[in-house]
């Protein structure tokens, strides 16, 4: 199973792209000017699965809705659009090249953010030893494959293993 990733996008003439692990890992920030579909969506999977596209802005551009159907991924924006200060102070701690870049990986750090209740109910469901390398498999389930529950998801994959 390859990892479940979180993609920001900051579209425009010039894009952003920003690569998250479900641990908060950047595994890869670009941007690039005149940016096809097929770049962001190469981009993105040469990390692992993408399961979550992410927008700083509401609403969320037509260009990064029409992403995350592309990949399959649910859509995350935030309720209001993160203003430069709160962006600024969510990436503080990366190096990131101008604001495209800036915008992305703040979109992906929120979205990560959104999605930790829900990351650390995985996480206390795994704690049995057959389970404990399935974080990203169930992730994928819930998200991706729709799996109605945690329970169900883990079902889903003891089958698949047997």
């Amino acid at each position: 199973m390859s990892k479940a990733l979180i993609v920001g996008i900051d579209p425009g003439i010039t894009s952003g792209i920003a690569v998250l692990d479900l641990k908060g890992n950047l595994l890869g920030i670009a941007s690039k000017k005149y940016a096809k579909k097929g770049f962001l969506v190469k981009y993105a999977t040469r990390f692992g699965t993408p399961v979550i596209v992410a927008t700083d802005v509401n609403p969320p551009p037509r260009t990064v809705k029409k992403l995350a159907r592309a990949l399959g991924c649910r859509l995350f924006y935030p309720e209001i659009s993160l203003p430069n200060v709160e962006k600024n102070k969510i990436v503080k701690e990366y190096e990131t090249k101008g604001y495209h870049q800036k915008d992305a990986l703040a979109a992906s750090i929120k979205a990560l953010k959104s999605y930790h209740e829900l990351f650390s109910k995985i996480q206390d469901a795994i704690s049995k030893p057959d389970l404990e390398d399935t974080f990203d498999e169930i992730v994928v389930k819930l998200i991706k494959e729709k799996a109605d529950n945690i329970a169900d998801a883990i079902e889903k994959i003891r089958r698949k293993r047997k």
